[in-house]
């Protein structure tokens, strides 16, 4: 059937030049079998925010057509659609485009984790010393806990994560002690819209059984998590917060079972955690752990 194999309509030759430099200037799929996997659309919206981004200044669509490589047509169509989205702003009176500032969300994350990361890496250091246990330093990504510094056990530990690994923030003993001092109605959000499904037979899932749990973390200062994200891990966390109060990071220590018990746990690690998680909130700026940290 001819509906399979249509003939291609002959580009008009103004057009030529523009898919020579589409080619040249983006490398497409690594293999060809990859082909299958590469969406040709995500790569053309991504040139015209590349675009947006580079120049530096706003612009009409006239002068984004050539820096694209795309037509008229199709560009237009991308910008549209990256207005309607949020990403792309349009001035009223001269209609040319420019990024918004919804775009400094894809780096709001890495960015806080990376100037966090540094200022608090020596902390981390000496507690991993201290406890001769995995230190682990953790900021909230939507739904779930990523792993941004980690110094691991001199022994055998029983869960093998690394730097940028991922986990759900409602099981976890990081994910709980930042939940636990967001405002109620976001940890509420993001309860509400997380996949709380069994990762073991410990495992809360119930969203008034956890709010419990966070209303004791918040208590406490610490939460203690035994088994729930994996079978032989228990990990313990304290939240870090910023100069301007606000939580923006946990520091946890991950043992493993029957090395170690939740009572002994509680005895020699909790203090270290939250030792730990106090001075980096100080090295941040935040006032109330200046404050305790003087008073004691």
């Amino acid at each position: 059937m001819t509906v399979h194999r249509r003939v291609p309509r002959a580009m008009p030759a103004k057009d030529k030049p523009q898919r020579k430099a589409k080619a040249k200037g983006r490398a497409g799929p690594k293999s060809e079998g990859d082909n299958n996997l590469y969406v040709a659309s995500v790569e053309k919206a991504f040139r015209v925010l590349d675009v947006l981004n580079e120049v530096g200044k706003p612009l009409g669509l006239s002068e984004i057509v050539p820096l694209t490589g795309l037509g008229k047509s199709a560009t237009q169509r991308f910008v549209f659609t990256l207005r309607t989205l949020g990403y792309v702003n349009q001035d009223p009176l001269s209609k040319a485009y420019s990024l918004s500032t919804k775009m400094l969300e894809f780096g709001r994350a890495y960015l806080s984790a990376d100037a966090i990361r540094e200022k608090v890496a020596p902390l981390l250091a000496a507690a991993n010393r201290q406890s001769e246990e995995t230190v682990n330093l953790s900021v909230l990504d939507r739904d779930e806990v990523v792993y941004v510094l980690r110094y691991p056990s001199r022994h055998a530990v029983s869960v093998d994560l690394s730097v940028g690994s991922r986990l759900p923030a409602f099981c976890t003993a990081p994910g709980r002690a930042i939940l636990a001092h967001l405002e109620p109605s976001e940890a509420d959000r993001i309860l509400e819209g997380s996949r709380r499904e069994k990762r073991t037979e410990f495992t809360v899932t119930g969203k008034h059984a956890l709010k419990t749990i966070l209303a004791e973390v918040r208590s406490r200062g610490f939460c203690i998590n035994n088994q729930e994200a994996f079978i032989g891990d228990i990990s313990i966390a304290s939240p870090v917060f910023n100069h301007m109060g606000k939580v923006v990071a946990a520091v946890n220590i991950a043992v493993p079972w029957p090395r170690w018990s939740v009572e002994r746990v509680e005895q020699r690690l909790v203090p270290v955690v939250v030792e730990t998680a106090r001075r980096a909130s100080h090295t941040l700026g935040h006032q109330h752990a200046s404050l305790r940290s003087s008073a004691a």
